[in-house]
């Protein structure tokens, strides 16, 4: 059985959400699914879904500010079901000690200051899903 490569963008503002998923969608190759989530604890659900249907969690784009909780909590949950996806944080402010911390410890692909330059994101991107 093959498992789906998938990318999951996380933001509590649906603008950001549904521009990156417009963004996002224009340069995947169509064997990658795209998945969103506005909260927190919708993507931890999503992402244990996904990891139950033996899925291949390639990136997580998160918010840093979520409503219900910071996006590294969930980068936290996602590696420790998916070891080996890219991470990007996105954050309207200055970079804070929590970033730095987890940046440290797990590591990040990148973090993108919002509003993001979508060339960075489409890097990162195309870095995650070609071969």
């Amino acid at each position: 059985m093959s498992s789906n490569k998938v990318i999951v963008i996380i933001d509590d503002e649906f603008i950001i959400l549904e521009s990156l998923s417009i963004q996002i969608n224009l340069i995947l190759p169509a064997n990658i699914m795209l998945e969103a989530a506005s909260s927190g604890e919708e993507s931890i659900q999503l992402i244990n879904e996904l990891h139950k249907n033996g899925n291949e969690l390639i990136l997580v784009i998160s918010d840093f500010n979520l409503d219900d909780m910071k996006g590294t909590e969930v980068l936290k949950h996602s590696i420790s079901l998916f070891p080996k996806l890219r991470k990007i944080i996105l954050t309207g402010q200055a970079d804070s000690a929590i970033i730095a911390d987890f940046k440290n410890e797990y590591g990040l692909d990148a973090i993108i200051n919002k509003p993001w330059n979508f060339e960075e994101i489409k890097e990162i991107i195309l870095e995650s899903v070609l071969p």
